[in-house]
């Protein structure tokens, strides 16, 4: 009974942080998604799933791709953060990239008379301001961008499969693979339980973890 309890406490242990590299959230890497009737790189619901205060490039039609901080989206359009204009300094960038991410809403409601203020970063629809000095127009700062403009998006995705997620899904099973041995079989018996266990569970694990990568988020047809 100890032996099993010992076995059941380290499956416990290791399955809580597989269950965390499962969990991983966006948008599915494209050649990890099954093909159907549009090409999923052309499906703009995909660019809603990035998570706020993401890093993204945007090529707009016609222009080369540059840097900006996704905020939100929806089916009109894009709205982003855009922050490399020189007069903007990096204290402020990072507040505006955490407003991003932690409270994306914000900056809609800016445009409706709103005003939000951290440290001493303050955005209104009167403009982006550090230390009461104008820095930048809101305009300049938050951008929305329509659907029918954006080229192409790249961003982080979710790859399937992770290294960690191998490691952690082999002591699980090396985890179960012990309980044969523990509970009186044969030594070959044991190792081939043991040797299964953990060739199946670092399978599975794999499969079933991910990480995030940069690739195609959206590509317009």
């Amino acid at each position: 009974m100890r032996s099993t309890l010992c076995v059941l406490v380290a499956i416990s242990l290791v399955a809580s942080p597989l269950a965390g590299c499962a969990a991983s959230r966006g948008p599915r890497q494209i050649r990890d998604e099954f093909s159907g009737a549009t090409p999923p790189e052309s499906d703009w619901s995909r660019v809603g799933e990035l998570a706020p205060g993401s890093e993204i490039a945007l090529a707009r039609r016609g222009a080369p791709p540059r840097s900006a901080y996704f905020v939100s989206a929806d089916a009109a359009g894009v709205t982003v953060l855009s922050v490399l204009l020189p007069t903007v300094p990096s204290a402020a960038v990072r507040v505006l990239r955490n407003m991003a991410t932690q409270h994306p809403e914000y900056f809609s409601a800016t445009r409706k008379g709103e005003t939000f203020a951290q440290n001493d970063v303050r955005v209104g629809r009167d403009g982006i301001f550090v230390a009461n000095r104008k820095v930048a127009d809101l305009e300049q700062v938050v951008e929305t961008i329509s659907r029918n403009q954006v080229d192409e998006i790249r961003g982080p995705v979710v790859a399937r499969g992770s290294v960690p997620g191998a490691i952690l899904g082999g002591w699980l099973g090396f985890a179960v693979g012990v309980i044969p041995g523990l509970r009186g079989a044969s030594t070959a018996a044991a190792w081939a339980a043991v040797i299964t266990s953990v060739y199946v569970g670092a399978y599975l694990g794999w499969r079933w973890s991910s990480h995030q990568t940069e690739d195609v988020v959206y590509r317009a047809p």
